[in-house]
């Protein structure tokens, strides 16, 4: 599920934080997206209708009255849209939604609007925090809006504080989530890992692998659409984590080892995407590594598999990656029995297309005991939600172990039942 072919309806409101929303229509367009924007007389002073045009938007509408509009189009967009976003938003447009006050273009088109809305807020923290303007975003939120932000960084006004308007791609991010609506995780606790691990040398030199952690970013996303309560265990990474997700950074392989084991404390699933290092350096110097002009010889010792290690608080799903180049189905059908996997993910970064840092990947989702899925090249977001697919349908076909009364410790098989898939995530406007 992708925002492509989706009919997004993009308000902007009188802000500095217009320009922002350049990037953002330009990010739906990408995603090949339908785009309408929507724009108030006070956000013109700040980005005009052209360059909304000129970036991909297919219609502009700025006046309820405009002449080449035909009768009644002043609320006939909210009835195209797929998603309405507002971003920027002031507090006046915020405070007109909450009063069903429609004097202009957006809201007009807004409060006639039934769909899922989503609200990125920005002004001066002063006007933020005004009683009256929270209270509004309250009362909105009650009747199933979505808020995303604002966020503390550098405003207009020249300080630092709340009230800036949320970067784009987390903008993007949240919409997509939203408009995936779908409730089959709520409830359950989901840990990802991402990235790959660095292990020292010296201050300034590691051992690391070529793991951009798209993959794994991607699977943390998707499960918050689905519902979950997700915990991100990432290495390092210069990517922008998915809105909703709690985010533990880590560096070495040993470290998140102990986070993953913290995490799955209680968790329902492991997606373990990250490419930890198989080996690390035996000893760690603690000033620079001159150069000699010698050779230099490096005592390596093995990473603990965290997989194999997971005892205690192991989920009751654990889907591991594998990344092979040679023998891929054979060689992931090894480690889903050796690493005691529910399901395998294995791919070949070595396919044109899908290499490291790649957008897409191909991959062969390998279920224990289930059929064998070849999927075609996709977007990582796609394909995050055909492994999610995949894993849920692999819980509710298969037994869960359950405590036998009277008899601590052994475990008898139960059959969980499905949970309700689709709906929608959002509330209809009274």
């Amino acid at each position: 599920m992708s925002v492509k072919g989706k009919n997004i309806l993009l308000g902007i409101s009188g802000g500095i934080g217009a320009f922002k929303a350049c990037e953002l229509l330009r990010l739906f367009v990408k995603a090949e997206a339908h785009v309408r924007v929507v724009m108030t007389e006070a956000a013109q002073q700040f980005v005009t209708p052209l360059t909304f045009q000129s970036l991909g938007a297919e219609m502009v509408s700025v006046d309820v009255f405009e002449a080449k509009l035909y009768s009644l189009e002043h609320v006939a967009w909210s009835d195209w849209a797929n998603m309405l976003i507002i971003a920027p938003c002031t507090a006046n447009v915020i405070g007109k939604l909450a009063g069903g006050i429609a004097d202009e273009v957006l809201s007009t088109q807004a409060i006639a609007y039934a769909g899922p809305i989503l609200i990125a807020p920005a002004m001066n923290v002063k006007m933020y925090n005004n009683k009256a303007v929270q209270k509004n975003i309250v009362y909105l939120k009650s009747t199933g809006v979505h808020f995303i932000g604002p966020e503390t960084g550098a405003l207009a006004s020249l300080i630092t504080a709340s009230g800036r308007m949320s970067e784009p791609k987390t903008i993007f991010a949240r919409a997509r989530q939203i408009l995936l609506g779908r409730i089959d995780l709520k409830g359950q606790r989901v840990v990802v890992s991402a990235g790959p691990t660095r292990e020292p040398l010296d201050p300034v030199r590691y051992i690391s692998n070529y793991s951009s952690g798209k993959m794994g970013y991607a699977l943390a996303d998707a499960a918050c659409a689905f519902g979950a309560e997700v915990t991100l265990v990432t290495g390092p990474t210069e990517l922008v984590p998915p809105p909703g997700v709690n985010v533990v950074r880590v560096e070495t392989a040993l470290q998140m080892q102990d986070e993953i084991d913290k995490a799955c404390a209680g968790a329902d699933y492991l997606f373990m995407a990250a490419a930890v290092a198989d080996f690390r350096p035996a000893s760690y110097q603690k000033q620079k590594i001159k150069r000699t002009g010698e050779s230099l010889n490096l005592t390596l010792q093995a990473n603990p598999d965290i997989l194999k290690s997971l005892q205690k608080n192991r989920p009751r799903k654990v889907i591991g990656f594998a990344l092979e180049v040679e023998n891929l189905e054979a060689r992931a059908h090894d480690k889903l029995r050796e690493k005691r996997l529910d399901m395998i993910v294995a791919n070949n970064p070595s396919e044109e297309g899908v290499g490291f840092g790649s957008d897409f990947n191909r991959v062969t989702i390998i279920p224990r005991g289930g059929k064998t899925l070849r999927t075609e090249r996709l977007p990582k977001y796609e394909l995050a939600v055909k492994i999610i697919e995949e894993a849920i349908n692999l819980t509710n076909a298969q037994p869960v172990p359950q405590t036998q009364p009277g008899a601590p410790g052994r475990q008898v098989p139960q059959i969980r039942r499905g949970r309700a898939r689709g709906g929608r995530a959002y509330k209809r406007r009274s």
